[in-house]
């Protein structure tokens, strides 16, 4: 009897033993007691600082095959923020860049590049890759401009300065993301204004103004495309394209903005960048033809043509995230 009762004082010794709980701490167990979230928000934010320097040389002295001295110092600054979720998204750009050209033998600065550009949006989304977007654009320059007579830039003859032109569009449409780098902005209500805040360039009439107005208004349909795409572990390229049409106005003249630029990283800190800026305004005269001297009374042509720019650069790139 006596050996019954032993093992059963045993036994239940053990499952005594083995119901000892360890206590939970104090953070463990409030995450025990956290109710369970189902399809909770996932939010993205992401901002991202593009600095470049590009800086070249040359010095001639005494140099029998001739040419200039020079030196060129082109300075850009990228900036990036961007919010993305559930129900809105919020993207913001600003871009500025300023570029000088010094030829010590004419004793004259050129301006190479010169450019700010702020664009904002911000959209309801409706589906996965789409959203109900509201967009504003802004562009001017910083620096006067001048004409050029015989290669140098004439101070009399002010072609363009801050806010002349300035260019500002406001549109409402539908915001797509086909793929993670591409982006599609459909604006059939947009408004797009040009000011000309100078009062003689006013006067002119330049970039499409009505002499002595300083602002032109535009109603018609807007379209954006962007791409940044990863060619190679080094190699970015990313182009965007702007066409408007206005609706009360020759809308088969589209008028064009593209920008392309591809960058080659050598390192953290040294990159090559390509660049190619093309606009088509038809409100903007240019000149396409010269006065020829030798003929009487030929004033050249003036007429909307196709503006170029072409940048290769090679110098500091810094990239904070």
């Amino acid at each position: 009897m006596r050996w019954v009762i032993g093992l059963v004082a045993l036994a239940w010794g053990n499952l005594a033993a083995q119901s000892i709980v360890t206590p939970l701490g104090s953070g463990e167990e409030t995450r025990l007691r956290a109710p369970v979230v189902s399809d909770a928000d996932t939010v993205y934010q992401k901002h991202e600082t593009l600095i470049n320097v590009q800086f070249s040389q040359v010095q001639l002295s005494q140099w029998a095959a001739g040419g200039q001295s020079s030196a060129s110092l082109i300075a850009k600054l990228d900036q990036f923020w961007e919010y993305d979720g559930t129900t809105l998204g919020w993207d913001t750009e600003l871009h500025a860049a300023f570029g000088l050209l010094h030829r010590p033998d004419e004793n004259s600065i050129l301006k190479t590049d010169d450019r700010i550009e702020l664009a904002s949006k911000i959209g309801y989304r409706l589906k996965d890759k789409g959203a109900l977007t509201a967009l504003g654009s802004f562009r001017t320059q910083m620096a006067p401009g001048f004409a050029a007579v015989n290669g140098v830039p004439d101070p009399s003859q002010v072609t363009s300065r801050f806010m002349a032109p300035g260019y500002l569009v406001v549109a409402l449409g539908l915001d797509l993301k086909p793929t993670p780098t591409t982006t599609v902005f459909l604006a059939p209500f947009t408004s797009k204004s040009t000011y000309v805040l100078d009062e003689s360039l006013s006067a002119a009439g330049m970039f499409g103004v009505a002499p002595g107005e300083q602002a032109r208004h535009e109603v018609g349909g807007y379209i954006r495309l962007g791409l940044k795409e990863q060619v190679t572990e080094n190699v970015t390229y990313a182009v965007r394209l702007d066409l408007f049409s206005n609706y009360l106005e020759e809308p088969e003249a589209v008028d064009i903005f593209s920008d392309h630029v591809l960058t080659l990283k050598v390192n953290d800190w040294l990159s090559t960048t390509l660049g190619l800026t093309l606009i088509y305004d038809k409100d903007v005269e240019l000149v396409l033809r010269e006065p020829d001297p030798d003929i009487p009374g030929d004033d050249g042509e003036m007429g909307p043509g196709v503006q170029l720019k072409q940048i290769l650069a090679v110098g500091l790139s810094l990239k904070f995230s």
